[in-house]
C-alpha cells in the first residue's frame, strides 16, 4: 500500500465506525499548551477536549495530524529511521468508548484493510508499577481478539505508560509490533523470555499505540483521574508504510523515495552510495518536508522559539545540499517537491506556496553568505591548528564560528573528521551554557505568574467563563472559584467576564471586582482558548468564592486600546492598497498608547508610500465608517474576502469584524463603533524585524495629537536656532549637514581622524581582567563612524581584549563596545555591557558578543553608564 492508501483506509475505517473526522490542525499549539513549542502528538490539538475544558465537536474523533519533533533535529540522516517532521494518524474517544473497542477497531484494521499477517503482530501490555497496576484488562482483551498468551509481552513505564508532555493526560498504553523476522534479531528465540518486543535489536517494529487516557499529570508527577475514562492512539504513516511495504527505512518509503529520486537528479548523488551522500538526501528530504509545513502554518526564522527550530532546519539543509555540490539557492524548489506530493491532503502547502518560497528563499539567501564566510574562516582555522600540530579545533574557534557567524556546529564537525581533526564538544558546550546563563541573567525572574498552575486552576473550576465584554463593561457577575497565589495575589474565575484576556496582539484589561465585602484590582486577565481567569491583587477587605461581585472595566484603559485595534485593521487594507496583496499581518501589539503592526514586505517603505498609507488611514478615520462584527462559519467568511492570518487557527465558527465599504477581517479582539473614534492616525516609525518582515509603530487619538503638538515645538524650536521661518527649515537643515560634511572632509585632510595619539592614550589606560585587556572611557568629541575605528585600532593595539568606548557629536552620545575573539571566549559579551550602559544615557541599541553599538541623548549619564559598563566587564571577566 502506499501512503496516500494508508491514510485513506484509516480514515474510511474510523468514519464507517461514528467517528468524526477532523482536519490536521497547525504545528503551532494552541494557547492551552504552554509545554511545547510544537505539535508533537495526533492527541495535543484534542487536549482541551481530554481536560474536559471545552466540549468536543463529538465523541469520536479521527484525525492525521502533522507532527514534528525537535528532539530528532540532529539524529536525521545518521539512522535510517529518525525524522523530524512525520505524519501520526489517530482516532479518539472523548469518554465514549474505552479499551474492548479501541483493541477491536485496531485489529479489525490491520489485519483487515491493512492486510498484515496476524501471525508476525505481537502485543506490549503495561506491567503496573507502586503507581499504577498492571493492565489485566488489556492482556484479557487481546486474547479474545485471538492473541496467543506468548506474544503478549508487559513492559514498564518508560515503554508502556505514555503522556504528551511534563504535564497533560496520561495513562497506561497497549502497542502492536511487526515482527520483520529472526534475519533482523539478536538470534536468540522468540519469546517472553528471549528476543521480544522491548529487545535492543531491530527485529520488532513498533507501529501502532493505544492510549488509554485515565490520568492528568500535575508538575509534580502527581496522577489525577480524568473526568472520564478516553483513549487516544497513534499510527505514523511513515511507519506503518515501511512496514507494508516491506522496506527497512522510512527513506525507502514512496514519499521519500520519490524526493530522494528527485534531488539525485539535481545533484547526481546517489543514495546507494553510502556515507555523506546518503545522510545529506536523507537530511534534505526530511528537512524539505520539515521547513515546508512549518514556513505553510506561519513560522518565520529566528533566534528564539520555534523560530529558530525553523532556522536550524534551512541552516542545516542548505548545508547538506551545499555538500552535495548544489550552488545557489534550492529551497522552494524543495518546497515545491512537497506541495506537489502532499498538497491534497494538507491544502494550506497549496493556498500559501507563494509564501513558503519568500520565507524559505529570504533565509537561505541569507545563509549562503554566512556559509560561504564560515567555511572559509574554517579553512583558516583547519590550516592554523595542523601547522600547530594539534588534532583538535579548539572550542573558541567552534564558539565564534556559531555564535558570530551562524555556523552549524555539527558542520563544523563533519568538515573538520573530513580532514582528520575533532572538535572540542565539551568545551563548546561549556561555552553555550556560559552564553545562556548570561542571558539568564540579564533577563532577569520577571513578574509573571505560574502559567501552569493558573491554567491547572481554571481546568478544576469545572465550568467556563461567558465573555461578554464586547458590549458590556461593568456588571453583576459572581466568583465562581478562588484560589490565593501564596504572593499576595489570587486568581479567579467568574461565571461571566466583561473583562478581554491578552490574545490577538491586544493586551489584557484591567479593572476591579468589589463586593459586599472587599475589593481587588484585576491585574491580569490569562487566556486559555475560550476560557479565562483573573489575577487579583487585594486592596481592601476580602473577595469570596461564591460572592456576587461587580465586576469594572477600567474604560480609560479599553476605550484607546480598542481605538488602536481597530487602527490596525485600517492599517493592514491601506499597506495593501498602497504596496500590493501580498501584505499579510505577521504580528501585532496593540496598546493603550500605541500600536505595532508587522507585515510582510520585502523592502523598507519609501516617504511617499508611508505618506501615502497615512493619508488613506487617515481618510477612512474622517470619513467615519461603521464597524460591525459578526459570526459565520469559515468557508462563508472566506466567500466573504475576509482577510484571515497566516499561520492562524480558526474553528468551524468564526468572528468577522467589519469596516463597512473597507475591509473585512476575522479577529475575536475589541473595536470601535465607528472609525471616527480612531481619531487622528500618526506613523511613527518604520523598521525591520526579520528577513522579509517590517514593522510600523503608530499612534491614534490623544497621543497623536500629543505627539503632533510636540513635532510643531521642536519645529519651531529648530526654525528659530537657524534663524529660518518653518517652511524653509528643511533647506536649512541640508544646507547645515553639507557644512558639517565639508568640515570633516577638511578635519580628515588635516591628520584629524581617530589615529595613534588617541589609540595610545586608550591603550594606556588598559586594564586586565581575566586575562584580556579591557578599557572603560569617554573618547571625547567624536562622530559614531570615528568611534567606530577608534574601537578597531584599539583592539589591534591590545590583542585580546574588550573596550567600551563613549563619545559626543551633534547633541548625540555614540556607544560602542567591541571584544576580540579571544576575549568572547573569555566570557565577554560587548552586547550584555552595552545593554547595562545604554540606558543610562537615555539611549538604546544592541549587538552580538564581539561588537556593539548604541546611542543615546543624555550626555549627564555617561559617567553612570561607564561605570555600568566597567561592572558589567567585571561579572564577565572574573580574576
Amino acid at each position: 500500500m502506499l501512503a496516500h492508501e494508508i491514510r485513506a483506509a484509516f480514515r474510511d475505517h474510523f468514519a464507517a465506525r461514528e467517528h468524526r473526522v477532523m482536519p490536521s490542525a497547525s504545528l503551532v499549539p494552541a494557547s492551552l499548551d504552554p509545554s511545547v513549542l510544537l505539535t508533537t502528538a495526533g492527541m495535543q490539538p484534542f487536549k482541551p477536549y481530554f481536560l474536559g475544558v471545552e466540549a468536543p465537536p463529538a465523541p469520536r474523533l479521527t484525525s492525521t495530524q502533522k507532527c514534528f519533533r525537535t528532539t530528532d533535529i540532529d539524529e536525521v540522516g545518521k539512522t535510517a529511521r529518525h525524522l523530524t517532521f512525520f505524519e501520526m494518524m489517530g482516532n479518539f474517544s472523548i469518554g465514549d468508548y474505552f479499551k474492548a473497542d479501541a483493541i477491536d477497531f485496531a485489529w479489525s484494521l490491520v489485519t483487515g484493510a491493512w492486510g498484515i499477517d496476524p501471525e508476525r503482530v505481537w502485543i506490549t501490555v503495561f506491567e503496573g508499577d507502586d503507581q499504577v497496576p498492571s493492565d489485566d484488562e488489556a492482556r484479557g482483551l487481546w486474547l479474545a481478539q485471538g492473541v496467543p498468551a506468548e506474544r503478549i509481552v508487559g513492559l514498564g513505564r518508560k515503554d508502556n505508560f505514555w503522556q504528551a508532555g511534563p504535564t497533560g493526560p496520561c495513562g497506561p498504553c497497549t502497542e502492536l509490533y511487526y515482527d520483520r523476522g529472526p534475519e533482523h534479531g539478536c538470534g536468540r528465540l522468540a519469546g517472553p523470555e528471549g528476543c521480544a518486543p522491548g529487545c535492543d535489536c531491530d527485529r520488532f517494529l513498533e507501529f501502532w499505540n493505544l492510549v488509554f487516557m485515565q490520568y492528568d499529570q500535575d508538575a509534580d508527577g502527581g496522577l489525577t483521574p480524568l473526568p472520564s475514562p478516553c483513549v487516544d492512539t497513534g499510527a505514523g504513516v511513515e511507519r506503518v508504510a515501511a512496514l507494508l511495504q516491506g522496506v527497512h527505512s522510512v527513506y525507502e518509503t514512496d514519499p521519500f523515495r520519490a524526493m530522494i529520486g528527485a534531488i539525485e537528479a539535481w545533484t547526481g548523488a546517489s543514495y546507494a552510495a553510502g556515507g555523506v551522500q546518503t545522510k545529506a538526501l536523507r537530511v534534505l528530504a526530511d528537512h524539505g518536508r520539515a521547513m515546508a509545513f512549518l514556513a505553510a502554518d506561519g513560522v518565520l526564522p529566528a533566534n528564539e522559539s520555534r523560530g529558530y527550530i525553523l532556522r536550524r532546519v534551512i541552516r542545516r539543509a542548505v548545508s547538506h545540499g551545499h555538500r552535495l555540490g548544489i550552488e545557489g539557492a534550492f529551497l522552494p524548489r524543495l518546497a515545491d517537491l512537497v506541495i506537489d506530493q502532499l498538497g491534497d491532503v494538507y491544502p494550506e502547502l497549496v493556498a500559501h506556496r507563494d509564501e513558503v518560497h519568500r520565507i524559505l528563499g529570504a533565509e537561505e539567501e541569507r545563509f549562503l553568505r554566512t556559509l560561504e564566510t564560515g567555511t572559509q574562516l574554517l579553512d583558516e582555522t583547519v590550516a592554523r591548528v595542523r601547522a600547530a600540530g594539534a588534532t583538535e579545533i579548539a572550542a573558541a574557534d567552534a564558539f565564534l564560528l556559531h555564535d558570530t557567524y551562524g555556523f552549524p556546529f555539527e558542520l563544523t564537525q563533519e568538515l573538520a573528521a573530513e580532514q582528520d581533526l575533532s572538535v572540542d564538544e565539551a568545551g563548546f558546550a561549556e561555552l553555550m551554557e556560559a552564553q545562556r546563563e548570561r542571558a539568564r541573567a540579564a533577563a532577569g525572574k520577571g513578574g509573571g505568574v505560574d502559567l501552569d498552575r493558573v491554567a491547572a486552576f481554571a481546568r478544576d473550576a469545572g465550568f467556563t467563563t461567558a465573555f461578554v465584554g464586547y458590549g458590556d463593561l461593568d456588571l453583576k457577575t459572581q466568583v465562581g472559584a478562588l484560589e490565593d497565589l501564596g504572593d499576595g495575589r489570587l486568581v479567579a474565575k467568574l461565571r461571566e467576564s466583561p473583562f478581554y484576556p491578552e490574545g490577538g496582539g491586544q493586551v489584557s484589561d484591567r479593572g476591579h471586582l468589589e463586593s459586599e465585602t472587599g475589593r481587588a484590582a484585576v491585574v491580569e486577565v490569562v487566556r486559555f482558548d475560550g476560557d479565562q481567569a483573573l489575577v487579583l491583587m487585594p486592596e481592601q477587605g476580602e473577595i469570596v468564592a461564591g460572592q456576587e461581585v461587580r465586576a469594572v472595566v477600567d474604560a480609560a484603559r479599553r476605550r484607546p486600546t480598542q481605538a488602536n485595534h481597530t487602527g490596525t485593521h485600517v492599517l493592514h487594507r491601506a499597506l495593501q492598497e498602497v504596496l500590493g496583496d501580498h501584505v499579510r499581518q505577521k504580528g501585532s501589539s496593540v496598546r493603550p498608547d500605541k500600536l505595532r503592526f508587522d507585515f510582510s514586505h520585502d523592502h523598507p517603505l519609501t516617504p511617499e508610500e508611508l505618506a501615502r498609507v497615512e493619508g488613506i488611514v487617515n481618510r477612512v478615520v474622517v470619513e467615519g465608517h461603521r464597524v460591525h462584527w459578526f459570526e459565520t462559519s469559515q468557508d462563508e467568511a472566506r466567500a466573504l474576502g475576509a482577510m484571515m492570518l497566516f499561520g492562524e487557527k480558526y474553528g468551524d465558527v468564526v468572528r468577522v469584524v467589519e469596516i463597512e465599504g473597507f475591509s473585512r477581517e476575522l479577529c475575536g479582539g475589541t473595536h470601535v463603533a465607528s472609525t471616527a473614534e480612531i481619531g487622528p492616525l500618526q506613523i511613527v516609525s518604520e523598521s525591520s524585524v526579520g528577513q522579509g518582515v517590517r514593522r510600523i509603530e503608530a499612534v491614534t487619538s490623544g497621543v497623536a495629537l500629543d505627539l503632533l503638538r510636540q513635532r510643531e515645538r521642536a519645529a519651531d524650536q529648530a526654525a528659530k536656532a537657524l534663524k529660518v521661518g518653518p517652511e524653509r527649515l528643511p533647506d536649512a537643515v541640508r544646507d547645515l549637514q553639507e557644512r558639517v560634511r565639508e568640515l570633516e572632509r577638511a578635519l580628515k585632510a588635516g591628520g584629524g581622524s581617530a589615529g595613534g595619539g588617541a589609540v595610545d592614550a586608550l591603550a594606556g589606560q588598559a586594564i586586565e581582567r581575566g586575562g584580556v585587556q579591557t578599557v572603560v572611557a569617554d573618547a571625547g568629541e567624536l562622530a559614531a563612524d570615528q568611534l567606530l575605528e577608534l574601537a578597531d585600532h584599539l583592539r589591534g593595539r591590545l590583542g585580546p581584549s574588550a573596550a567600551m568606548l563613549v563619545a559626543q557629536s551633534g547633541g548625540k552620545v555614540h556607544l560602542i563596545c567591541a571584544a576580540t575573539p579571544e576575549a568572547v571566549a573569555a566570557g565577554a559579551d560587548a552586547g550584555a555591557v552595552l545593554k547595562a550602559a545604554a540606558p543610562l544615557v537615555g539611549g538604546g541599541g544592541g549587538g552580538k558578543p564581539n561588537l556593539a553599538r548604541a546611542g543615546g541623548k543624555d550626555a549627564s549619564g555617561i559617567p553612570a553608564a561607564l561605570e555600568a559598563a566597567r561592572a558589567a566587564l567585571d561579572a564577565q571577566l572574573p580574576g
